[in-house]
């Protein structure tokens, strides 16, 4: 059917994308509310009951706190619609009764209708299966595309001969009506994922359906999640915070036949949660029948202990570079509250290491700072995978002790198998000991394991490249910009890439938009120019002696970006005597001079074999 094109000011519902378009752009909406509006949109004009809300959205076994699961939910609708309860335009509400959808709107999509409320559909109530048919259109694809993305040409996560069951842990919903608490909700989600983690490695693995907001708008499609990664398990819930108490709702579905295994609420302090979140997988692994490895639960703590603990966790994982001063603050905070509290030690030794990163790669007391407060976490809990991560990344990345990182690693992986974390350090070992192979496929149970993780795809992309494969990079960015067409990665990684896979027009035209996203439009006509009159390699020499121009006015250049910059410029002599000055601070980048492909021009040099031989690389 022929879709009339939509005004600038209309307001659309997209389900081919499953997103919501007020006056020519996308509004955030998570997963609920989105769910109940093309609920509500799909019966125009109809009064769509509370009750028929609550058995569509959440089914039969209810698993939440219902009612305020829809009282939120149509108060981010009306956020999302700049509507007023009082005189609504949109969005009516039927006391005592539900909800009724009145206002205009374009339905993007081959299923649904979307023509003015006749009579029958007045009277008409959409049931459980029209609402499903309604959403399925548009999460398929949206679910095909985010696996799609990572399981191409690469293993899934799955259970085995031996019986291995594994779980997809969707993000807890946050039902406080507090975005403010996005950070306690995400910080609960993350321990039960590392709990189950633990709980039997042999017997059970966990996937990370998603961790960031865009996740929650998804709604996993079970057959989907069958098909793509050979799920046994869902695991999915809410939180609802109220002061110093949390009520904390569970629901465990066999995806075989979407039954309910297990659902349970919990009220809990505040202090409480983080050990709740081990007391739920112990009891999931006896649902399931797993023998559940002995280990001794964390002490129930003080409520600001836990928050300033979580806050910290979530200003980490919101800021990849520079990383805020808050982070350290809120870990701090919780140390001086509780000295004994072994993960807030990890939290700031993570806080430190990626500021020793992140600060010119040379700044020596934060990581001493990041080794001291390491060892402080694993003398108080020498069983966490998280700490067994940080120190293996320390001493990988500033130590150089090689043998202290790879055991640390597969400790880390040998406490909790289904950390996207253990995987990456492991791989990176791994990359340094020259074993690409094994490295790649790190990479991919990495990414595997928490789908939606941005940073985790951007890892792997590199190890493909540093494998010297550049046709699946090609392929991920190309996904990637399906999706978003300003992704400087990914537009980087075409315009490098496709000139080693020898397309250099594709190339040129990919480094040309990608100097547009930068601010560096006007490179592009003398750039395009070079590349006509003299080829590829001089213009791909025109772009990196400007860079190196740009680089060369800073103050202090990062060593690393200066050396790369030399190497692209045919500069040999000045990058071999950047690198050597890179030497004596452990600059992490020189773990990469072995397989890097922009190098391959300096391995003739003698002086290249001297820098290797100093670094000392190990040997897998």
């Amino acid at each position: 059917m022929a879709l009339e094109k939509p005004l600038a000011h209309d307001l659309v519902l997209d389900l081919t994308s499953f997103q919501l378009i007020r006056s020519g752009q996308r509004v955030k909406l998570e997963k609920t509310p989105m769910e109940l509006l093309t609920l509500l949109v799909g019966g125009r004009g109809a009064l769509v009951t509370r009750e028929e809300i609550v058995q569509t959205i959440w089914g039969d076994a209810v698993h939440v706190d219902v009612d305020a699961g829809v009282n939120t939910a149509i108060r981010k609708i009306r956020q999302a619609l700049d509507d007023d309860a009082d005189a609504p335009r949109y969005l009516e509400t039927v006391v005592g009764k539900g909800y009724r959808f009145v206002g205009p709107i374009t339905v993007v999509n081959n299923v649904v209708p979307a023509p003015p409320p006749t009579a029958t559909a007045a009277r008409a109530r959409p049931g459980r299966r029209m609402s499903v048919a309604l959403l399925a259109a548009g999460l398929a694809i949206v679910l095909l595309f985010a696996f799609s993305a990572i399981h191409r040409d690469m293993p899934a996560v799955s259970g085995d001969s031996q019986g291995r069951l594994v779980i997809a842990v969707v993000p807890l919903e946050n039902l406080s009506g507090d975005p403010g608490q996005d950070f306690f909700v995400q910080g609960l989600t993350e321990e039960v994922i590392t709990q189950l983690g633990q709980l039997n490695p042999e017997r059970i693995g966990v996937v990370s359906y998603g961790s960031s907001t865009a996740a929650r708008q998804t709604r996993p499609v079970i057959p989907d999640l069958r098909q793509q990664s050979g799920l046994q398990y869902l695991l999915e819930g809410s939180v609802r915070r109220q002061d110093e108490q949390a009520r904390i709702s569970i629901r465990l579905v066999r995806v075989a036949d979407e039954t309910t295994v297990w659902t349970e609420s919990f009220d809990r302090n505040v202090g409480d949660v983080l050990s709740l979140q081990s007391e739920i997988a112990q009891r999931i692994g006896r649902e399931l029948q797993i023998r559940v490895l002995v280990r001794a639960n964390r002490k129930p703590v003080e409520p600001a202990v836990v928050e300033s603990y979580l806050r910290g966790r979530f200003e980490l994982a919101r800021h990849i570079m520079p990383v805020p001063d808050a982070a350290g603050t809120h870990f701090q905070r919780a140390i001086k509250l509780d000295p004994s509290y072994a993960p807030a030690y990890a939290g700031l030794a993570d806080f430190y290491r990626s500021r020793g990163i992140g600060e010119n790669g040379n700044n020596e007391q934060n990581w001493r700072l990041a080794e001291r407060y390491a060892a402080q976490a694993l003398s108080l809990d020498s069983e966490s995978a998280e700490t067994h991560t940080a120190l293996a990344q320390i001493k990988l990345m500033h130590d150089w002790d090689w043998s202290a990182a790879r055991e640390h690693a597969l400790r880390a992986l040998q406490l909790n198998p289904s950390s996207p974390e253990a995987h990456a350090v492991y791989a990176r070992y791994l990359r340094i000991a020259g074993n690409m192979g094994e490295a790649v496929s790190h990479r991919k149970q990495a990414v595997a394991l928490d789908p939606l993780r941005e940073d985790l795809k951007i890892q792997l992309s590199l190890e493909y490249f540093f494998a010297r494969d550049y046709k699946s990079p090609v392929a991920l960015a190309r996904q990637t910009l399906a999706d978003d067409p300003n992704h400087q990665f990914s537009r980087g990684a075409l315009c490098n890439d496709l000139g080693y896979l020898g397309l250099f027009d594709e190339s040129v035209a990919e480094c040309g938009k990608l100097l547009a996203l930068i601010g560096r439009a006007d490179w592009v006509p003398a750039y395009l120019r070079e590349y006509h009159e003299r080829g590829y390699e001089a213009a791909r020499l025109f772009l990196a002696r400007k860079e190196l121009h740009e680089i060369l006015k800073r103050p202090q250049p990062d060593l690393w970006g200066l050396a790369n910059a030399y190497v692209l410029a045919d500069m040999r002599e000045e990058a071999l005597r950047t690198l050597f000055q890179a030497l004596p601070v452990h600059d992490p980048g020189l773990l990469q001079i072995r397989v890097d492909p922009e190098f391959d021009s300096i391995r003739d040099h003698p002086r290249y074999a001297e820098l290797v031989r100093q670094i000392g690389f190990p040997t897998e």
